[in-house]
């Protein structure tokens, strides 16, 4: 079975919320998903190109802007019945790859210190994130029925921040355990 290209749903689900740019789209994906999905211009701008082949996106010159021509994207009724479609699909099995985990699941190889800072660097990362989608969360409470796509973002929100703080949790904990065997070495 052929991987699925998710980036063309991505593309044409903003697209179904706002006329973009390929430069916007981008910026969107940053802010809004990358958090749990992340996509660059290389995959970006192929799957525009594509999807106004398919007929999926109708590309139109931007208006005046010095220097390089900007095209703005529009979804048509065909993309918008495409999306649809695939919104309706049962969903695939999550994917997760943490860095972290392989090298914690061989730290014996390395001094304890060096996975105490290793998961300092975690939590930090993480503390960030928790924030933003924090300040996502309170920036969307006020506004959440007054769109319907308000709601399902918040439900993105929602999840981001059960699951940094699930990750600052485990860093704790993780910590206190490093710790505990540092001091017993001592």
């Amino acid at each position: 079975m052929p991987k699925e290209n998710t980036t063309v749903y991505i593309i044409l689900g903003l697209l179904n919320h706002e006329d973009l740019s390929g430069y916007d789209i981008k910026k969107r994906i940053d802010v809004m998903i990358s958090g749990f999905w992340e996509l660059g211009y290389g995959q970006i701008y192929p799957t525009l190109a594509k999807l106004v082949t398919e007929e999926l996106v109708v590309k139109q010159k931007g208006a005046g802007s010095k220097g390089p021509d900007k095209y703005i994207y529009a979804i048509t009724d065909k993309g918008r019945e495409v999306l649809r479609e695939w919104v309706q699909l049962p969903g695939q099995k999550e994917y997760t790859k943490y860095e972290i985990m392989l090298k914690l699941f061989f730290g014996s190889l390395v001094p304890d210190e060096s996975n105490l800072a290793r998961i300092d660097e975690f939590k930090e990362r993480h503390t960030q994130s928790l924030q933003m989608i924090q300040m996502f969360k309170s920036n969307l409470e006020p506004i959440l029925h007054t769109e319907k796509d308000h709601l399902y973002y918040y439900l993105t929100v929602l999840f981001g921040e059960h699951l940094y703080k699930a990750y600052l949790n485990w860093a704790e904990e993780a910590k206190e355990l490093l710790g505990r065997e540092l001091e017993e070495d001592e």
